[in-house]
């Protein structure tokens, strides 16, 4: 559960990184710069284009010439319809605020509303355990949530946007928009009852308005991001990217580490579970000395190179480029890890991170975008969660024989194996029966690991064997030997003959059944003789 709810965090930890990254790429800032060029030439048109400067008729005129009163009158309606434009443009910036907090608000509450169906879901898991105790999960834990400000700040929201989208109707009566369509057919009809003169000073005027209204509209500001004032802030904005990556990077270290620490706890936890096996390793003789076992619970890789291998784009330049060499690259950075070892752990994210952001195929070391080695469809913060979750480090027990681990042992050893442990380990003594368990093995294994197991269990249990194995039969040294034989002419009838070794009779029947006739016997022996002298 905690590792979830580190994986959790390092999931937006990483698609921020990768959201940054991509505003990191150079081609970001190529076609930023474009940009500037762009709006700048345009700027600059803009100003060679400014309206020619014509003089204003009421200097030079007699103030209480006909046109005096009109020019007052007008001049009145202009400031109205800039009081107009300024009121709209305000609830314009009103209406992109309340936008913006009834969309917090509603995310907001969403979010804790998820939150609480959790609670109430981890609120159902503690119920079983609790009631079985006598508790109740109420007294145990409680949640306190007050959506209630939240809930007031949409409402405002919603009932300020709905104030505002009335306000700046083109067709309401009352609205701000509405009312500068009439100022403006006010102004164009007082603008035609002026002379000539007047006329052209207030086209003149008019011109400019719109002149410096959309001068101030290309230069812009810092927060209106296509304006040129917008753009170079972006562009500046651009020269604090790398130090926000790094951080964002040393978070995702940070939470991987905090990861590994729990895989470290889970991996001694399966030390605590298989320690009785250990136990019995370090205190038998014969499992420790003769049979070599070894065990442990350890962190292990399992295919951290496939998994990233398969995100990429092995013809495409950097690192991996090149399947064989890729995957060369791959195991390199694996090789050396030591996966319990933190501080080896993150050596090994930041050569990983490192070789997906240069191209180390290359002596000068160029860097390279992760976006650009992807495979279609994938995504960078795939390759982070794959990296810093750190799911391909898993805990696993590995039980070894004679330097050999178990996947690695035949069939007939591994039941070999679970023979030995059976035979070792359980202090039950209730009579065991074991039918031909040579089966798979060589001689050299019956005589070096079975017998000595079979020797310590008849310690406290009485042992039967079926076996075709003299080693079994001899080298065990066999309180008691039956010897079945069927006879075929008679009706298969089965007759059974027991006794010790000492017996001159069962001492025979051992002798052809096990060792092939005593005189098979003496021809190994002596041919066993023959190498002898040979050596």
């Amino acid at each position: 559960k905690r590792i979830d709810s580190l994986i959790k965090q390092l999931r937006e930890v990483c698609r921020a990184r990768a959201y940054l990254q991509s505003q990191a790429d150079p081609i970001v800032k190529k076609e930023l710069t474009e940009k500037i060029s762009r709006s700048e030439l345009e700027l600059k048109a803009h100003d060679t284009a400014k309206p020619a400067e014509k003089p204003n008729p009421s200097d030079s005129t007699n103030v209480l010439s006909p046109d005096a009163a009109l020019l007052s009158e007008l001049k009145t309606a202009e400031n109205a319809r800039q009081t107009l434009s300024d009121q709209i443009k305000r609830a314009n910036q009103t209406l992109q605020i309340q936008e913006r907090q009834l969309a917090i608000a509603k995310r907001l509450i969403e979010r804790l509303d998820n939150f609480q169906k959790d609670f109430e879901l981890f609120k159902n898991t503690l119920e079983e355990d609790a009631t079985e105790i006598g508790l109740q999960v109420n007294d145990l834990i409680d949640l306190s949530i007050d959506k209630t400000s939240a809930e007031t700040i949409r409402s405002q929201a919603e009932e300020r946007l709905s104030e505002l989208k009335n306000l700046l109707n083109q067709v309401d009566p009352s609205g701000l928009r509405k009312k500068l369509a009439s100022v403006e057919s006010q102004i164009i009809e007082l603008q035609s009852k002026l002379d000539a003169p007047n006329r052209a000073y207030q086209a003149y005027l008019k011109e400019l308005t719109e002149w410096q209204e959309r001068r101030a509209e290309l230069e812009g500001s810092d927060n209106v991001p296509e304006s040129l004032k917008g753009l170079k802030a972006t562009l500046a904005a651009l020269d604090q990217l790398p130090a926000k990556i790094d951080a964002v990077r040393d978070q995702q270290t940070e939470l991987a580490i905090n990861i590994h620490e729990e895989k470290v706890a889970q991996a001694e936890i399966y030390r605590t579970l298989y320690g009785p096996v250990q136990h019995f390793i370090n205190s038998h003789e014969i499992a420790k000395d003769k049979l070599k076992l070894e065990f442990r619970a350890e962190l292990v890789n399992e295919d951290f190179s496939t998994r990233l291998l398969n995100l990429l784009a092995l013809n495409r330049r950097g690192s991996f480029m090149g399947i064989d060499e890729g995957r060369a690259r791959a195991e390199n950075l694996v090789g050396p890890t030591k996966w319990e070892d933190a501080s080896s752990i993150r050596s090994f994210l930041n050569s990983v991170d490192t070789a997906l952001h240069t191209d180390l195929r290359e002596r000068l070391l160029s860097p390279v975008q992760l976006k650009d080695q992807l495979l279609k469809g994938n995504k960078p913060e795939e390759v982070y969660n794959l990296l810093y979750g750190l799911e391909y480090i898993r805990p696993r027990y590995i039980l070894r024989w004679e330097g050999k681990d178990l996947s690695m042992l035949s069939p007939g050893e591994r039941g070999t194996l679970l023979l030995v442990f059976y035979l070792l380990i359980d202090r039950g003594d209730i009579p065991l029966v074991m039918d031909q368990p040579e089966g798979n093995l060589d001689n050299h294994t019956v005589a070096k690991v079975l017998v000595d197991c079979i020797k310590e269990a008849r310690k406290r249990r009485q042992v039967f064997i079926v076996t075709h194995n003299p080693n079994l039969a001899i080298v065990c040294d066999a309180d008691q030997i039956i010897y079945a034989s069927m006879d075929k002419a008679n009706g298969n009838a089965i007759t059974y003959t027991s006794g010790s070794l000492e017996n001159p009779n069962l001492s025979q029947r051992v002798t052809d059944v096990l060792e092939g006739t005593r005189w098979a016997f003496r021809v190994r022996d002596k041919k066993y003789e023959v190498g002898e002298v040979s050596k």
